[in-house]
């Protein structure tokens, strides 16, 4: 953590002596911890004192410095100093984190089994605080310039913005699984669609690109975000977190520039995608190769706009910022050139297809 990082600079200088960052072990961490299971303030351990910063993955992490080297005084002005960097206590939190921690791990065990569809066992903690219906998000770091992304700065910063609590759940590293009471996202939204029914995967598309928006400007770096609707945690858990994985793996493949990712908008990605290599070659070869109209970047990007604006020629050409007739032109260019004409409906299916089997196949 950053915040660490700057106080340890900042004591060393006063202390006049050599402050390290430790990760301790599983056992380590339980010696931090009283019999009525509170967080001490800090512990001597041989020719060491160890000062609780922050807790990961079950095992805490401290500030070690030499006995000798501090008196009792300073020892309780670090402690202090700490404490106040700290925000908020640990040994609130102490069970909590377990709690995740063996939630995360049943998880990824029934991942492993697929068995997706696995409901929550009663010995989980947590199994009481999932049985409502949640708002998933999936998060992915993929890069970071500065520092790695902390759980403890993640949640408050996802605190922030939800206006309430949501439980934060680390998978792989870097990869967080957050889980939302849907009256967190949807609040008293009573948006309808033409059809009078309520607009959920707007709603949802709206916030979601906010929250990335958010993490975007806090850390920078490359992240991927992916959320579904409303679900039960407790009835299929281990099949939200793979869908949601698919996802982004399926929006990184076929939209490349695109960083939040919805399953309602990848449907025929995933249909694509589930065609076995041979069966995506044999089309492309009978389809006839257009391979012309995907390298070009210009093309592409005309062709990606056209189609995500319903083939709308006035809309995409605002989306462009360039004259409806330079549209025209360039839609005429590709008919010419490959003889498919993308403002007839059949033409336009085909190319849509032709343009997202060779994203997958990379076909040249």
């Amino acid at each position: 953590m950053v915040e660490m990082e700057t106080l340890r600079s900042k004591l060393e200088l006063i202390i006049g002596s050599s402050i390290r960052m430790k990760e301790l072990s599983k056992p380590q961490s339980e010696l931090m911890y009283s019999a009525e299971r509170l967080l001490q303030d800090f512990l001597n351990i041989d020719e060491f004192t160890w000062f609780p910063l922050y807790v990961k993955n079950g095992v805490l992490h401290v500030f070690e410095v030499k006995s000798d080297c501090i008196s009792s005084e300073v020892m309780q002005l670090i402690a202090m100093l700490v404490r106040q960097q700290r925000e908020e206590p640990l040994s609130a939190h102490g069970e909590e984190e377990r709690g995740i921690l063996r939630l995360s791990q049943w998880i990824q065990a029934q991942l492993e089994l697929e068995q997706g569809e696995a409901e929550l066992p009663d010995d989980l903690e947590f199994k009481r605080r999932l049985g409502v219906d949640m708002v998933p998000f999936l998060l992915i770091c993929e890069s970071i310039h500065i520092t790695e992304v902390s759980s403890t700065a993640l949640k408050r910063l996802l605190r922030s913005y939800f206006d309430g609590d949501v439980i934060l759940i680390p998978l792989r590293e870097q990869e967080w699984l957050v889980l939302a009471r849907k009256e967190l996202v949807a609040g008293g939204n009573d948006e309808k669609d033409d059809d009078g029914v309520e607009s959920e995967t707007d709603m949802l598309s709206a916030f979601g690109l906010g929250l990335y928006e958010l993490i975007a400007s806090e850390w920078v770096g490359t992240f991927h975000l992916a959320l579904a609707p409303v679900f039960s945690p407790v009835k299929s858990l281990p099949s939200m977190v793979g869908m949601l994985r698919e996802t982004i793996f399926l929006g990184r493949t076929f939209h490349v520039t695109e960083h939040v990712h919805f399953p309602w908008e990848l449907l025929l990605e995933r249909l694509i995608y589930s065609i076995p290599p041979v069966q995506r070659r044999r089309f492309l070869d009978q389809a006839g190769d257009h391979g012309v109209l995907f390298t070009d970047s210009e093309t592409l990007a005309t062709l990606e706009t056209f189609f995500q604006l319903d083939c709308n020629v006035s809309e995409t050409a605002k989306r462009l910022y360039i004259h409806r007739n330079t549209l025209l032109y360039r839609l005429d260019k590709i008919k010419q050139e490959t003889g498919l004409d993308v403002r007839s409906f059949g033409d336009a299916v085909l190319v849509k297809l032709t343009m997202l089997l060779y994203k997958v196949t990379k076909r040249k």
